[in-house]
Protein backbone atom coordinates (compact mmCIF):
# COMPACT_ATOMS: atom_id res chain seq x y z
CA UNK A 1 0.00 0.00 0.00
CA UNK A 2 2.31 2.80 0.85
CA UNK A 3 5.48 3.46 -1.24
CA UNK A 4 8.53 2.93 0.96
CA UNK A 5 10.83 4.00 -1.55
CA UNK A 6 8.34 7.21 -2.32
CA UNK A 7 7.68 8.09 1.55
CA UNK A 8 11.55 8.15 2.23
CA UNK A 9 12.34 9.82 -0.73
CA UNK A 10 9.15 12.73 0.29
CA UNK A 11 10.84 12.55 3.81
CA UNK A 12 14.48 13.44 2.27
CA UNK A 13 12.90 16.46 0.58
CA UNK A 14 10.45 17.75 2.68
CA UNK A 15 10.97 16.19 6.16
CA UNK A 16 7.87 14.29 8.08
CA UNK A 17 4.39 14.99 6.80
CA UNK A 18 2.69 17.70 9.01
CA UNK A 19 -0.66 17.50 10.21
CA UNK A 20 -3.67 19.83 11.31
CA UNK A 21 -6.66 18.30 12.74
CA UNK A 22 -10.00 20.21 13.33
CA UNK A 23 -11.57 17.97 16.10
CA UNK A 24 -11.38 16.44 19.36
CA UNK A 25 -13.96 13.43 18.63
CA UNK A 26 -13.58 9.98 18.51
CA UNK A 27 -12.26 10.14 14.68
CA UNK A 28 -9.78 12.70 15.95
CA UNK A 29 -8.73 10.47 18.69
CA UNK A 30 -8.07 7.21 17.05
CA UNK A 31 -6.28 9.09 14.34
CA UNK A 32 -3.46 11.18 16.33
CA UNK A 33 -3.35 8.42 18.45
CA UNK A 34 -2.11 6.27 15.10
CA UNK A 35 0.15 8.86 14.56
CA UNK A 36 1.95 9.02 17.15
CA UNK A 37 3.21 5.53 16.77
CA UNK A 38 5.03 6.34 13.17
CA UNK A 39 8.01 7.36 12.00
CA UNK A 40 6.71 9.62 9.11
CA UNK A 41 3.90 11.53 10.38
CA UNK A 42 3.14 14.57 13.10
CA UNK A 43 0.68 16.61 14.47
CA UNK A 44 1.79 20.34 14.26
CA UNK A 45 -1.38 22.40 15.53
CA UNK A 46 -5.01 20.77 16.40
CA UNK A 47 -7.96 23.16 17.05
CA UNK A 48 -11.69 22.44 18.11
CA UNK A 49 -13.92 25.20 19.88
CA UNK A 50 -14.18 23.27 23.15
CA UNK A 51 -10.64 23.35 24.74
CA UNK A 52 -10.94 20.64 27.74
CA UNK A 53 -11.41 17.52 25.08
CA UNK A 54 -8.39 18.76 22.98
CA UNK A 55 -6.56 19.21 26.00
CA UNK A 56 -7.18 15.80 27.69
CA UNK A 57 -6.84 14.33 23.80
CA UNK A 58 -2.94 15.47 23.75
CA UNK A 59 -2.53 14.85 26.90
CA UNK A 60 -3.17 11.12 26.64
CA UNK A 61 -1.52 10.88 23.17
CA UNK A 62 1.67 12.50 25.04
CA UNK A 63 1.37 15.44 22.78
CA UNK A 64 2.23 18.98 23.55
CA UNK A 65 -0.29 21.59 24.07
CA UNK A 66 1.86 24.29 22.45
CA UNK A 67 0.40 22.85 19.22
CA UNK A 68 -3.12 24.01 20.23
CA UNK A 69 -4.52 27.12 17.97
CA UNK A 70 -7.16 29.64 19.13
CA UNK A 71 -8.22 30.48 16.23
CA UNK A 72 -8.88 29.29 12.70
CA UNK A 73 -6.58 31.52 11.52
CA UNK A 74 -3.87 30.47 13.87
CA UNK A 75 -4.56 27.28 12.88
CA UNK A 76 -4.45 27.67 8.68
CA UNK A 77 -1.20 29.27 9.29
CA UNK A 78 0.50 26.42 10.84
CA UNK A 79 3.54 25.08 9.37
CA UNK A 80 0.88 21.86 8.37
CA UNK A 81 0.81 20.16 4.82
CA UNK A 82 -2.87 19.00 5.15
CA UNK A 83 -5.69 20.19 6.89
CA UNK A 84 -8.06 17.34 8.63
CA UNK A 85 -11.49 18.78 9.22
CA UNK A 86 -13.33 15.86 11.76
CA UNK A 87 -16.43 18.44 13.60
CA UNK A 88 -18.70 17.48 11.55
CA UNK A 89 -20.10 20.41 11.71
CA UNK A 90 -20.74 21.81 8.29
CA UNK A 91 -20.89 25.69 9.46
CA UNK A 92 -17.39 25.51 10.63
CA UNK A 93 -16.65 22.84 7.78
CA UNK A 94 -17.36 25.33 5.23
CA UNK A 95 -15.40 28.05 6.73
CA UNK A 96 -12.43 25.76 7.42
CA UNK A 97 -12.24 24.58 4.00
CA UNK A 98 -12.30 28.25 2.38
CA UNK A 99 -9.71 29.47 5.23
CA UNK A 100 -7.35 26.34 4.05
CA UNK A 101 -7.84 27.17 0.60
CA UNK A 102 -6.51 30.58 1.08
CA UNK A 103 -3.91 29.38 3.00
CA UNK A 104 -2.95 26.66 -0.09
CA UNK A 105 -3.03 23.92 1.89
CA UNK A 106 -4.47 20.15 0.80
CA UNK A 107 -7.90 19.27 3.25
CA UNK A 108 -9.40 16.52 4.05
CA UNK A 109 -13.08 17.26 4.90
CA UNK A 110 -15.75 15.70 6.76
CA UNK A 111 -18.78 14.07 5.53
CA UNK A 112 -21.11 16.36 6.12
CA UNK A 113 -19.33 18.79 4.73
CA UNK A 114 -18.56 17.18 1.62
CA UNK A 115 -22.08 15.81 1.06
CA UNK A 116 -23.39 19.72 1.06
CA UNK A 117 -20.55 21.92 -0.84
CA UNK A 118 -18.22 18.51 -2.20
CA UNK A 119 -18.50 19.70 -5.53
CA UNK A 120 -18.06 23.29 -5.80
CA UNK A 121 -15.21 22.47 -3.36
CA UNK A 122 -13.57 20.05 -5.24
CA UNK A 123 -13.42 22.34 -8.01
CA UNK A 124 -12.45 25.65 -6.18
CA UNK A 125 -8.96 23.27 -4.76
CA UNK A 126 -8.50 21.45 -8.50
CA UNK A 127 -7.89 24.99 -9.64
CA UNK A 128 -5.51 25.88 -7.30
CA UNK A 129 -3.74 22.18 -7.89
CA UNK A 130 -4.49 21.24 -4.15
CA UNK A 131 -5.99 17.94 -3.12
CA UNK A 132 -9.42 17.85 -1.81
CA UNK A 133 -10.34 14.67 -0.29
CA UNK A 134 -12.76 12.45 1.82
CA UNK A 135 -11.24 9.56 4.29
CA UNK A 136 -9.77 6.80 3.75
CA UNK A 137 -11.16 4.05 5.90
CA UNK A 138 -14.31 5.71 5.94
CA UNK A 139 -17.13 3.93 3.79
CA UNK A 140 -17.06 6.60 0.95
CA UNK A 141 -13.28 6.12 0.43
CA UNK A 142 -13.18 1.97 0.59
CA UNK A 143 -16.32 2.15 -1.56
CA UNK A 144 -14.02 4.19 -4.02
CA UNK A 145 -11.33 2.12 -3.74
CA UNK A 146 -13.73 -1.32 -4.68
CA UNK A 147 -15.29 0.46 -7.15
CA UNK A 148 -11.58 1.50 -8.96
CA UNK A 149 -10.31 -1.60 -8.50
CA UNK A 150 -13.10 -3.41 -10.52
CA UNK A 151 -13.67 -0.08 -13.03
CA UNK A 152 -9.86 -0.58 -14.10
CA UNK A 153 -10.14 -4.94 -14.52
CA UNK A 154 -13.00 -4.12 -17.11
CA UNK A 155 -15.64 -5.81 -14.87
CA UNK A 156 -19.25 -3.88 -15.36
CA UNK A 157 -20.29 -2.18 -11.89
CA UNK A 158 -24.04 -3.39 -10.94
CA UNK A 159 -23.76 -1.87 -7.94
CA UNK A 160 -21.75 -0.20 -4.86
CA UNK A 161 -22.45 0.34 -1.82
CA UNK A 162 -22.60 -0.67 2.52
CA UNK A 163 -23.70 -3.38 4.95
CA UNK A 164 -26.37 -1.58 7.91
CA UNK A 165 -27.13 -3.60 10.73
CA UNK A 166 -30.49 -1.56 11.39
CA UNK A 167 -32.62 1.40 9.81
CA UNK A 168 -35.21 3.42 11.40
CA UNK A 169 -35.89 7.02 9.67
CA UNK A 170 -37.33 8.22 12.64
CA UNK A 171 -34.84 7.22 15.47
CA UNK A 172 -33.41 9.58 17.87
CA UNK A 173 -31.31 10.09 20.85
CA UNK A 174 -33.97 8.45 22.83
CA UNK A 175 -34.26 5.39 21.17
CA UNK A 176 -30.98 4.87 20.66
CA UNK A 177 -30.04 5.32 23.93
CA UNK A 178 -28.82 2.07 24.74
CA UNK A 179 -26.72 1.15 22.03
CA UNK A 180 -24.90 4.93 22.43
CA UNK A 181 -23.92 3.80 26.43
CA UNK A 182 -22.46 0.91 25.01
CA UNK A 183 -20.37 1.93 22.26
CA UNK A 184 -19.75 5.15 24.46
CA UNK A 185 -20.56 7.46 21.98
CA UNK A 186 -22.89 10.41 21.78
CA UNK A 187 -26.70 9.39 21.39
CA UNK A 188 -27.02 11.85 18.25
CA UNK A 189 -24.30 10.26 16.73
CA UNK A 190 -25.56 6.85 17.05
CA UNK A 191 -29.25 8.34 16.07
CA UNK A 192 -27.65 9.77 13.01
CA UNK A 193 -26.27 6.30 11.88
CA UNK A 194 -29.78 4.86 12.32
CA UNK A 195 -32.04 7.26 10.94
CA UNK A 196 -29.85 6.90 7.38
CA UNK A 197 -28.88 10.58 7.76
CA UNK A 198 -24.71 9.55 7.92
CA UNK A 199 -25.91 7.01 5.36
CA UNK A 200 -27.25 9.34 3.03
CA UNK A 201 -24.34 11.79 3.05
CA UNK A 202 -21.76 8.92 2.52
CA UNK A 203 -23.41 7.22 -0.02
CA UNK A 204 -23.90 10.57 -1.84
CA UNK A 205 -20.31 10.87 -1.80
CA UNK A 206 -19.74 8.18 -3.37
CA UNK A 207 -21.90 9.22 -6.15
CA UNK A 208 -20.69 12.64 -6.92
CA UNK A 209 -17.22 10.80 -6.91
CA UNK A 210 -18.28 8.12 -9.50
CA UNK A 211 -21.11 9.33 -11.16
CA UNK A 212 -23.35 6.05 -10.33
CA UNK A 213 -26.88 7.09 -8.62
CA UNK A 214 -29.67 5.90 -6.00
CA UNK A 215 -32.30 3.56 -8.35
CA UNK A 216 -34.87 5.10 -5.91
CA UNK A 217 -34.76 8.05 -3.51
CA UNK A 218 -33.56 7.12 -0.52
CA UNK A 219 -32.54 4.04 -2.13
CA UNK A 220 -34.12 0.33 -1.70
CA UNK A 221 -32.13 -0.76 1.48
CA UNK A 222 -33.29 -3.74 0.56
CA UNK A 223 -32.58 -6.82 3.78
CA UNK A 224 -30.62 -9.50 3.38
CA UNK A 225 -27.48 -11.52 4.31
CA UNK A 226 -24.27 -11.74 2.71
CA UNK A 227 -25.30 -14.61 0.54
CA UNK A 228 -28.42 -12.65 -0.57
CA UNK A 229 -26.65 -9.60 -2.21
CA UNK A 230 -25.72 -10.58 -5.45
CA UNK A 231 -29.22 -12.14 -5.83
CA UNK A 232 -30.89 -8.86 -4.59
CA UNK A 233 -28.78 -6.27 -6.32
CA UNK A 234 -29.65 -7.72 -10.08
CA UNK A 235 -32.37 -5.84 -12.93
CA UNK A 236 -35.71 -7.18 -11.93
CA UNK A 237 -36.07 -9.15 -14.76
CA UNK A 238 -33.38 -11.48 -13.81
CA UNK A 239 -35.33 -11.18 -10.39
CA UNK A 240 -33.59 -8.69 -8.72
CA UNK A 241 -34.83 -5.78 -7.01
CA UNK A 242 -32.71 -2.93 -9.74
CA UNK A 243 -34.59 -1.16 -12.20
CA UNK A 244 -31.00 -0.47 -13.75
CA UNK A 245 -27.68 -0.93 -13.24
CA UNK A 246 -24.55 1.61 -11.73
CA UNK A 247 -26.26 2.10 -8.42
CA UNK A 248 -25.58 3.16 -5.49
CA UNK A 249 -27.25 0.73 -2.70
CA UNK A 250 -27.68 -0.18 1.14
CA UNK A 251 -28.51 -3.61 1.98
CA UNK A 252 -29.44 -3.66 5.63
CA UNK A 253 -28.93 -6.89 7.75
CA UNK A 254 -25.98 -8.09 6.41
CA UNK A 255 -23.20 -9.31 9.19
CA UNK A 256 -20.34 -7.84 9.67
CA UNK A 257 -22.63 -4.34 9.35
CA UNK A 258 -19.17 -2.37 8.91
CA UNK A 259 -18.47 -3.73 5.66
CA UNK A 260 -18.58 -2.32 2.31
CA UNK A 261 -19.12 -3.87 -1.39
CA UNK A 262 -19.38 -3.71 -4.83
CA UNK A 263 -21.54 -6.16 -7.40
CA UNK A 264 -19.41 -6.50 -10.51
CA UNK A 265 -20.51 -8.37 -13.76
CA UNK A 266 -18.81 -9.75 -16.75
CA UNK A 267 -20.52 -11.79 -19.97
CA UNK A 268 -16.75 -13.26 -21.16
CA UNK A 269 -17.05 -16.79 -21.32
CA UNK A 270 -13.36 -16.97 -20.71
CA UNK A 271 -13.56 -14.60 -17.42
CA UNK A 272 -16.36 -16.75 -16.45
CA UNK A 273 -14.86 -19.76 -16.44
CA UNK A 274 -11.81 -18.04 -14.75
CA UNK A 275 -14.10 -16.50 -12.00
CA UNK A 276 -16.02 -19.87 -11.36
CA UNK A 277 -12.46 -21.78 -10.98
CA UNK A 278 -11.16 -19.22 -8.54
CA UNK A 279 -14.65 -20.07 -6.70
CA UNK A 280 -16.23 -16.43 -6.94
CA UNK A 281 -19.52 -18.32 -8.07
CA UNK A 282 -21.59 -19.21 -10.86
CA UNK A 283 -21.98 -15.33 -12.22
CA UNK A 284 -22.46 -13.16 -14.41
CA UNK A 285 -22.95 -10.98 -11.32
CA UNK A 286 -20.01 -11.25 -8.34
CA UNK A 287 -19.51 -9.80 -4.64
CA UNK A 288 -16.44 -7.94 -3.83
CA UNK A 289 -16.44 -6.71 -0.22
CA UNK A 290 -14.58 -5.59 2.71
CA UNK A 291 -16.11 -6.90 5.76
CA UNK A 292 -14.79 -3.73 7.84
CA UNK A 293 -13.79 -0.13 7.64
CA UNK A 294 -11.59 1.57 10.43
CA UNK A 295 -11.60 5.50 9.41
CA UNK A 296 -9.57 6.50 12.72
CA UNK A 297 -7.02 4.76 11.91
CA UNK A 298 -6.85 3.94 7.88
CA UNK A 299 -7.13 7.58 7.64
CA UNK A 300 -3.87 8.16 7.72
CA UNK A 301 -3.07 5.94 4.81
CA UNK A 302 -5.18 8.50 2.81
CA UNK A 303 -2.93 11.25 3.97
CA UNK A 304 0.03 9.71 2.98
CA UNK A 305 -1.86 9.44 -0.20
CA UNK A 306 -3.23 12.95 -0.47
CA UNK A 307 0.63 14.83 0.70
CA UNK A 308 2.95 12.27 -1.19
CA UNK A 309 1.60 11.14 -4.00
CA UNK A 310 -0.71 14.02 -4.41
CA UNK A 311 -3.70 12.15 -5.42
CA UNK A 312 -7.26 12.47 -3.86
CA UNK A 313 -8.71 9.32 -2.06
CA UNK A 314 -12.38 9.90 -2.96
CA UNK A 315 -13.50 13.67 -4.55
CA UNK A 316 -16.17 14.91 -6.96
CA UNK A 317 -15.61 14.20 -9.97
CA UNK A 318 -17.64 17.10 -11.74
CA UNK A 319 -21.01 18.56 -11.14
CA UNK A 320 -23.29 17.36 -8.26
CA UNK A 321 -24.66 13.83 -9.05
CA UNK A 322 -26.57 13.56 -5.76
CA UNK A 323 -27.55 15.34 -2.89
CA UNK A 324 -28.98 14.68 0.86
CA UNK A 325 -32.36 16.67 1.47
CA UNK A 326 -34.22 16.86 4.64
CA UNK A 327 -37.58 15.72 6.12
CA UNK A 328 -39.45 15.91 9.01
CA UNK A 329 -38.55 13.47 11.82
CA UNK A 330 -41.93 14.50 13.25
CA UNK A 331 -44.76 16.53 13.33
CA UNK A 332 -42.89 20.41 13.35
CA UNK A 333 -44.60 23.60 14.21
CA UNK A 334 -44.04 26.93 12.90
CA UNK A 335 -41.59 28.83 14.87
CA UNK A 336 -39.39 25.40 16.09
CA UNK A 337 -35.90 26.14 15.59
CA UNK A 338 -34.24 22.61 14.45
CA UNK A 339 -32.01 20.61 16.10
CA UNK A 340 -28.95 18.84 14.94
CA UNK A 341 -28.27 15.69 12.88
CA UNK A 342 -29.48 12.50 14.79
CA UNK A 343 -31.47 14.61 16.96
CA UNK A 344 -35.49 14.66 17.06
CA UNK A 345 -36.38 16.84 14.30
CA UNK A 346 -35.19 15.58 11.16
CA UNK A 347 -33.32 12.97 8.93
CA UNK A 348 -31.42 13.27 5.70
CA UNK A 349 -32.51 11.17 2.60
CA UNK A 350 -30.43 11.19 -0.27
CA UNK A 351 -31.96 11.97 -4.23
CA UNK A 352 -30.73 12.87 -7.04
CA UNK A 353 -29.44 16.71 -7.29
CA UNK A 354 -31.40 18.02 -9.86
CA UNK A 355 -34.48 17.03 -7.97
CA UNK A 356 -33.36 18.38 -4.97
CA UNK A 357 -32.45 21.77 -6.80
CA UNK A 358 -35.42 21.53 -8.65
CA UNK A 359 -37.93 21.54 -5.39
CA UNK A 360 -36.11 23.53 -3.70
CA UNK A 361 -35.45 21.07 -0.82
CA UNK A 362 -33.34 22.11 2.38
CA UNK A 363 -30.40 20.59 2.07
CA UNK A 364 -28.99 18.24 5.37
CA UNK A 365 -26.10 20.10 6.11
CA UNK A 366 -27.82 23.83 6.96
CA UNK A 367 -30.48 22.39 8.38
CA UNK A 368 -28.98 22.89 12.10
CA UNK A 369 -30.48 26.17 13.73
CA UNK A 370 -33.10 26.73 11.01
CA UNK A 371 -36.32 28.28 12.43
CA UNK A 372 -39.59 26.90 10.69
CA UNK A 373 -41.61 29.50 8.87
CA UNK A 374 -44.78 27.04 8.26
CA UNK A 375 -45.68 23.90 9.62
CA UNK A 376 -44.36 20.29 8.32
CA UNK A 377 -45.75 16.88 8.90
CA UNK A 378 -43.92 13.93 9.87
CA UNK A 379 -42.24 12.58 6.80
CA UNK A 380 -42.63 15.27 4.91
CA UNK A 381 -39.39 17.09 2.77
CA UNK A 382 -38.62 20.34 4.50
CA UNK A 383 -37.68 23.07 1.44
CA UNK A 384 -35.65 26.21 1.65
CA UNK A 385 -38.35 28.51 1.43
CA UNK A 386 -39.94 27.35 4.30
CA UNK A 387 -37.09 28.11 7.26
CA UNK A 388 -35.28 30.93 8.00
CA UNK A 389 -31.32 29.77 7.76
CA UNK A 390 -29.36 31.51 10.72
CA UNK A 391 -25.70 31.71 10.26
CA UNK A 392 -24.40 29.14 7.57
CA UNK A 393 -23.40 32.19 5.46
CA UNK A 394 -20.31 30.43 3.26
CA UNK A 395 -22.57 26.94 3.54
CA UNK A 396 -25.52 29.35 1.40
CA UNK A 397 -22.77 30.90 -0.92
CA UNK A 398 -21.16 27.50 -1.96
CA UNK A 399 -24.57 26.08 -2.13
CA UNK A 400 -25.64 28.33 -4.27
CA UNK A 401 -22.94 28.00 -6.83
CA UNK A 402 -23.82 23.72 -6.29
CA UNK A 403 -27.01 24.81 -7.51
CA UNK A 404 -25.52 26.91 -10.38
CA UNK A 405 -23.47 23.86 -11.41
CA UNK A 406 -26.62 21.45 -11.35
CA UNK A 407 -28.67 24.27 -14.15
CA UNK A 408 -25.00 24.47 -16.18
CA UNK A 409 -25.26 20.45 -16.37
CA UNK A 410 -28.45 20.05 -17.48
CA UNK A 411 -28.35 23.12 -19.96
CA UNK A 412 -25.24 21.28 -21.34
CA UNK A 413 -26.95 17.72 -21.47
CA UNK A 414 -30.39 19.52 -23.65
CA UNK A 415 -27.62 20.68 -26.09
CA UNK A 416 -25.76 17.24 -26.30
CA UNK A 417 -29.54 15.80 -27.02
CA UNK A 418 -30.44 18.39 -29.25
CA UNK A 419 -27.49 17.57 -31.43
CA UNK A 420 -28.09 13.78 -30.97
CA UNK A 421 -31.08 14.55 -32.70
CA UNK A 422 -30.34 16.89 -35.50
CA UNK A 423 -28.25 14.10 -36.26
Amino acid sequence: MINRNLLDAYKIEHGNIKVAIAGAGYISKGLIQQITLLDFIDVVSIYSKTRAPIIALLKDANLPLSIIADTIEEFCDSDADIVVELTGDTEFGCELALATLVANKHFVVSAETDALVGPVLAELFREKDLIYSNMWGDEPGLIKHLYNYADVLGFGIVAVGKFKGFHDSFANPDSVLPWAEKSGQKPTMIASFADGSKMSMEMTIVSNATGLVADVPGMHLAKGTLEDIVGLLKLKEDGGILNQTGVIEVVCGVEPSGGVFAVISTDKPEILDSLSYYKMGDGPNYLLYLPYHMPGIEALYGLYVNVVEHQSVVRPMGAPVSDVITRAKRDLKKGDKLDCIGGYDYYGEMTSAECSVNDHALPLGLATGATLLVDVNKGEPILFHQVEILGHKDGCELRQRFSEMVLEKRRLESIQLKRVSLG
